[in-house]
């Protein structure tokens, strides 16, 4: 019987000491590497070039609606106090009532802010556009990430590049004004991103986070509408994992939409500024006199396919679109059957690829390009504007998702996913070259808009034809460059120049009313009335309700002597534009010569309201008081003027006549001693002087004072009545007789008391 083995047990391992640490010494800890292409880095990277591109603007001024909007704008000069009025009143109520008015209060309410903290210093505009831009950019970029399911980051990285350095953004970058549609962008984008977050994570914070966004785009202006169209569509076939929470999306969106239609519609109504039927101007669109219909929807067609042209190729940009820079055509132009071909084509492709993939990307940008380009085609309703490069803001998004999908396929292939891809050669041989053209386009195109005239000078360059584009050189001239010029044989050249460019744009427009406008300026300046008065009828006869044209023609009523004719205009143009300052100080000086002094001080106040440092209107002011021997009133506001010309010494002269004529012996002394401290040899207030003396009853400094007065300019006698008057009150009669008989040479009827 064989015996059984009895195995010895495997003995186990003896567990690993582990390291004794040394007392003291640190656990060293491993760095990781720094992922450069990580999300957070690139949206640095992208806010860092947007920044940079556009800091250029920084150094730029005020430009077209700049004006309006925030340089003249009444309530935004307001600062803080003007934010409730701003929200509650129309988009231009602040410098101008216009029938057919807009809600746009976000823009106007930062602008206010700004005004108020920065003073009217249009840089401080600039950096906070060049800030919004850039934000622009990276909530693009998140979203298209959020699109993409995080899975191809340098898809949505690329479209977010090409968004950032693409030249057709420099109007509403470099253009204060277009704040609007910056914020508009912003929180629309941002909106879009807290609606994905809700379809992940469901908290109902997110979907009232989201809809108050989205109510913030609408209320910063109305290009969000065409969201309704994209959102449904995002959220039911692209993002949709929850189709409740999709269908929460909608209702969130629709309420936001509805609550600022609701809003607008009350603001508008209340200020009698909602009537759509009111004409758009032929200036601003030239499609309201369009030939025909035929003709109309062929230039309509047309434009679609300017816009898609700047797309690829963004040149020549420039800042208006006016008639004639845009002719119109037919249905046989080849441009305007390529571009119905290309829209065409493009939503044949969309609804395809649809129908083939209901997540296709392809599909998605074309919709964001035609459903956001739709709403400015003005095929649907005509536009303010016949074309405008801020109209193609929005729609551009589709385009640089389109052009990053290009790469995406025929560059980068399947490896989308892997960031790193970005720093391939083949990858780098695209974007370096789009990134270093488009970059060198827009920076340069940014030094355009620094100066309102080298902008108007460069584009009326590349668009001879424009005929507002004369008008924009020649007002820029007029109005800007003529003041900042002390020659004057530089300045009659400026008008001359302003002259030709205006006649110009009336050979391309014989109906062109804000040219004969300006041109009435000019004639008017040039002192040549007659010709003033003939452009300022003219501009009358096409538009009887411009503001500028009852100003200007009432100008020339003043300028020869006609005020009663001027005042019927001048009230006029008020009601047109209650911001009109200078209206109501020509209608106050108007009001003064026929001497109604009632209606000047109003006049004069309400001028006031708008501009308390203008010292000519406190001057006329005071005047209408003293001439309706309201002294204390007139002394009121002559020293105002004192506390406005420290150093004028008129001011002090006629503060001092005001207390004399009131009595206020002491005070109107003191007044005419500053006045011969600022200008010892200012005759006037000697005689001034002296008179306060007298009339106090201090007679040896009266004669003193007039002696003077008479040492400076022997050949006045009118003062040495009071001479003689004054060696009488101090009994000093045989002075006095010797000073009465030398006023007997020139007045006949003086005699002593």
């Amino acid at each position: 019987m064989a015996k059984k083995l009895n195995p010895k047990p495997i003995p186990k391992p003896a567990p690993a000491k582990q390291p004794v640490k040394p007392a003291n010494t640190p656990a060293v800890k491993i760095k990781k590497p720094v992922n450069w292409f990580s999300v957070n880095y690139l949206c640095i990277f992208l806010a860092v070039v947007s920044f940079v591109i556009y800091a250029n603007t920084l150094a730029g001024g005020y430009a077209l609606d700049d004006v309006m909007m925030i340089k003249d704008n009444q309530f935004v000069k307001q600062g803080f106090k003007a934010i409730p009025e701003l929200l509650s009143t129309p988009h231009m109520r602040g410098y101008l009532v216009i029938p057919n008015d807009l809600y746009r209060p976000l823009s106007l309410v930062m602008f206010a802010i700004e005004y108020q903290v920065f003073g009217p210093i249009p840089a401080a505009g600039h950096l906070f556009n060049v800030l919004v831009f850039a934000g622009c950019v990276v909530f693009l970029f998140l979203f298209l990430n959020k699109f993409f399911n995080g899975e191809k980051t340098s898809i949505a990285f690329i479209a977010a590049l090409l968004f950032a350095v693409h030249p057709i953004h420099t109007e509403v970058v470099a253009n204060i004004k277009s704040r609007d549609e910056l914020l508009c962008f912003f929180f629309a984008f941002w909106s879009l991103n807290v609606f994905m977050n809700y379809m992940k994570a469901g908290k109902m914070l997110q979907l009232l986070l989201g809809a108050l966004l989205f109510f913030l785009s609408c209320i910063s202006k109305e290009t969000v509408i065409t969201f309704l169209v994209v959102i449904p569509v995002l959220f039911f076939l692209y993002y949709n994992e929850n189709k409740r929470r999709a269908v929460y999306i909608i209702g969130g969106v629709i309420a936001a939409t509805a609550v600022f239609l609701l809003i607008r519609t009350i603001v508008l109504t209340t200020y009698h500024a909602n009537e759509p039927s009111a004409t758009t101007d032929f200036m601003d669109n030239a499609l309201v006199k369009a030939p025909d219909v035929a003709q109309k929807i062929a230039t309509e067609f047309f434009i679609l396919g300017k816009y898609l042209q700047l797309m690829f190729v963004p040149y020549p940009l420039l800042c208006n679109y006016s008639y004639n820079s845009i002719p119109f055509v037919g249905f046989g132009n080849v441009w305007v059957l390529l571009s119905i071909a290309a829209y065409g084509f493009m939503a044949c492709f969309c609804i395809v690829r649809l129908i083939k993939n209901k997540k296709d990307p392809w599909a998605f940008a074309i919709l964001v390009y035609l459903a956001s380009i739709s709403l400015f085609s003005n095929l649907p309703f005509l536009m303010g504007a016949e074309m405008a490069e801020r109209f193609a803001f929005f729609a551009s998004t589709g385009f640089c998702i389109a052009g990053a999908l290009a790469v995406e396929q025929w560059i980068i292939k399947a490896r989308a996913k892997d960031t790193t891809v970005l720093k391939s050669v083949n990858v780098l041989l695209v974007l370096v070259p789009v990134f270093l053209i488009f970059s060198s386009m827009t920076i340069s195109r940014n030094s355009d808009w620094r100066d309102e005239y080298i902008l108007y000078k460069t584009d009326l360059e590349k668009s001879p034809n424009d005929a507002r584009l004369h008008q924009y050189v020649a007002t820029a001239l007029a109005e800007t460059k003529y003041f900042e010029e002390t020659d004057t044989l530089k300045q009659k050249a400026m008008d001359n120049e302003s002259v030709t460019l205006l006649k110009e744009a009336l050979r391309l427009y014989p109906n062109f009313a804000q040219a004969h406008v300006e041109l009435g300026r000019v004639y008017d300046r040039q002192r040549l009335f007659t010709l003033a008065e003939d452009e300022d009828i003219k501009a009358l006869t096409l538009d009887p309700t411009s503001s500028t044209a009852n100003n200007n023609i009432a100008s020339v009523y003043i300028s020869t002597g006609r005020y009663r004719q001027a005042i019927p205009h001048l009230i006029k143009s008020i009601a047109v534009n209650p911001n009109f300052k200078f209206a109501y100080l020509n209608l106050a000086n108007s009001y003064m010569q026929v001497r109604s002094y009632d209606s000047a001080i109003i006049n004069y106040k309400l001028m006031l309201a708008f501009d308390p440092t203008y010292s000519d209107a406190y001057q006329q002011m005071a005047t209408a008081y003293f001439q309706k021997q309201d002294y204390d009133s007139a002394a009121l506001y002559f020293k105002r003027i004192t506390e406005l010309k420290p150093n004028d010494p008129n001011a002090y002269n006629n503060l001092g006549a005001a207390y004399l004529n009131a009595k206020k012996y002491p005070l109107a002394i003191e007044q005419f001693n500053k006045t011969l401290s600022l200008n010892p040899n200012f005759l006037s207030a000697y005689a001034n002087l002296g008179k306060s003396y007298y009339t106090s009853g201090q007679y040896e400094t009266a004669i003193n004072i007039f002696n003077k007065e008479l040492s400076l300019n022997p050949r006045n006698p009118s003062d040495i009545p009071y001479i003689a008057l004054s060696y009488q009150k101090l009994g000093k009669m045989e002075q006095a007789r010797q000073y009465e008989a030398i006023a007997k040479k020139y007045y006949s009827n003086f005699k002593l008391e």
